[in-house]
């Protein structure tokens, strides 16, 4: 009782612009996001928008690409305005928009640096995907070869955007018991996109990798190309057709690792406090220490298959050391929903890495211990920020935050927030040495990149040129013919120094200060940086937007290019979870 009516008080207390106007989305469930040129584009699922009266509700069965721009002004742990909403058609022959079933459990959005690809679910493998040009605004069907592949008829199959190399990883399985089936998606040419098969025996060799639902698959930029990581959620391998029994749970402390370039799967025995073993449906993404030498995975929320219970868990998976810490105590300290309600989880949400500092979420469906909420809650909000530097859930976004390693984490692995970890190899040691050799190797350029969930953003084109050297010969013989001048340098800017602060000292003296001023508080002694650390600590607090025009709606054109043909899709699998298999709500 004592915890609803801390939930009542919260609620009226609220200023009107985080309850929303009409129109504002307050609850998104099921969409699927990519995060492309600081926009943040969504789209699948249902939502729900605040009605005239303030307090209602409408139920929007989404057929739109949705995206916002990740500006400082972005509203987090609100409602998300409408105005700040842009909503992109899609042409109704792309057919993920077709079948409600396609609508609420789509299938991922896929993309590279300007193109989304969308897949309306993990059946067969078509050879055309409907795509979105960021830059042009235009819709088209892109051809693609080789799309002689399937992953029968499962939804729930992982896949990765590895916009760096303009590559997208599949994993799911084209058989009931199957192992884990890798396809390779090469969009790095949009004129020549082509499906590959890797998994084992046709593809890629190492260990056998189990079919993995409701998990999650992560790229990290380590070795030549990067590597793949596998882990949690349930273990469909393990269920065949006369299996009658319970879901199977994957284990957390089993990691799953592809490294890119040499085709190859290793597993890897993780240590530390370990996740629940029956957590899933949670959402991921990863950050990189400043000194490149650590990754972190990040996992938030997720369900119960167990008890059907929802969380709003924070664990981290460092590596190279593969240590699971427990972050869940410091996050809770600035979540606002379980300061509410201690039983608050959510489950199905999407996230991306924006700059390789925060997580990003985006809707899921949210829970009150039994009660799943389905209605709009100014509490709960569809978009939230989590800073991964510290595991505080923002307020406000800052588009401005750069990535230091958490306490919580260098207390466990050593070193301090740049890095320098101590703790660099696993605690039971190498599955592989040829898998320690490659998670010591750094992809070009990508320490300054976001190696987020389901992608890196703002990744650079990786280059295999050096950078030129000196030998020491050659900087003694520039720092020999350099010394006589640089010092000449440094007496005469001392002297010009010497002399300008005499004039402007003599100025500020006899006419007043910087701004043309005589000051009469106290302050006529004061030097101008100190008075401007007296009376400039704070801008304005009016309140007013940093930039002019804070609502940015995107539209097509208006007459868009039309997808060609309604029955070039129709071999398409339906969308949907398997059956016996609905999302927990």
């Amino acid at each position: 009782m004592a915890a609803w009516l801390l939930f009542g008080l919260v609620l009226v207390s609220l200023p009107p612009r985080a309850r929303g106007t009409a129109g504002d989305v307050c609850v998104v469930e099921g969409a699927r996001t990519a995060l492309l040129n600081d926009r943040l584009f969504f789209s699948g699922g249902s939502y729900f928008t605040v009605t005239l009266a303030g307090d209602g509700e409408d139920i929007v069965q989404s057929s739109s690409l949705y995206s916002l721009h990740m500006t400082a002004d972005l509203p987090v742990e609100r409602y998300m305005p409408n105005s700040l909403l842009a909503n992109l058609s899609i042409p109704a022959n792309a057919s993920w928009s077709q079948d409600d079933a396609l609508i609420y459990s789509p299938g991922p959005l896929w993309y590279t640096n300007d193109t989304i690809y969308g897949f309306p679910a993990l059946g067969a493998i078509p050879n055309t995907l409907p795509s979105y040009n960021i830059t042009a605004g235009t819709w088209q069907f892109a051809q693609v070869t080789g799309g002689d592949l399937s992953f029968h008829n499962n939804s729930d199959a992982q896949s990765v955007s590895v916009p760096q190399f303009g590559l997208i990883f599949v994993m799911g399985r084209p058989s009931a018991s199957s192992a884990s089936s890798l396809s390779r998606l090469d969009a790095s040419n949009p004129a020549n996109l082509s499906w590959t098969s890797e998994s084992l025996g046709s593809g890629s060799h190492g260990v056998e990798v189990p079919n993995l639902a409701y998990s999650t698959l992560l790229y990290l930029p380590a070795g030549e190309l990067g590597v793949l990581v596998s882990f949690g959620g349930l273990n469909d391998t393990a269920i065949t057709e006369s299996y009658t029994g319970p879901s199977v749970p994957s284990d957390n402390s089993i990691i799953y690792i592809y490294d890119i370039a040499s085709h190859t799967w290793w597993t890897q025995k993780a240590s530390g406090d370990i996740p629940p073993t029956w957590v899933i449906d949670f959402c991921s993404g990863a950050a990189i220490s400043p000194d490149g030498g650590a990754f972190h995975i990040t996992i938030y929320g997720g369900s119960n298959e167990e008890d059907a219970d929802f969380t709003e868990a924070v664990y981290t998976l460092s590596i190279p050391s593969f240590t699971w810490i427990n972050a869940t105590s410091v996050s809770y300290q600035s979540n606002a929903e379980q300061s509410v309600n201690a039983t608050a989880g959510r489950a199905t949400q999407s996230c991306q890495v924006y700059k390789g500092a925060q997580l990003v979420v985006v809707g899921g469906s949210v829970r009150l211990g039994n009660d799943t909420q389905d209605s709009c809650n100014p509490v709960f909000s569809p978009l939230r920020a989590l800073d991964l530097s510290t595991y505080a859930w923002q307020q406000i976004f800052n588009p401005n935050i750069s990535y230091q390693v958490p306490e919580v984490i260098y207390n466990v692995i050593g070193g301090n927030a740049s890095g320098g970890a101590t703790q660099t190899t696993p605690s039971s040691g190498w599955t592989d040495q040829q898998l320690a050799s490659v998670m010591q190797q750094r992809v070009p350029q990508a320490t300054n990149t976001s190696p987020a969930t389901t992608s890196p953003t703002s990744a650079a084109t990786p280059s295999t040129s050096q950078t030129p050297s000196l030998s020491p010969s050659n900087i003694g013989a520039i720092a020999g013919s350099a010394v006589g001048g640089v010092a000449f340098l440094a007496i005469l800017a001392t002297v010009v120094w010497y002399f300008r602060r005499a004039r402007r000292r003599s100025s500020r003296l006899k006419g007043g200060n910087a701004y043309g001023q005589v000051p009469t508080d106290g302050t006529e002694n004061l030097s101008r940086f100190e008075m401007e650390a007296k009376h400039l600590n704070e801008l304005p607090g009016d309140g007013r937007p940093h930039e002019a025009g804070t609502t940015q709606v995107y539209e097509m054109h208006a007459e868009p290019s039309e997808l060609p043909g309604d029955d070039v899709m129709n071999h398409i699998a339906a969308g949907g979870r398997e059956p016996g298999r609905e999302p927990v709500r």
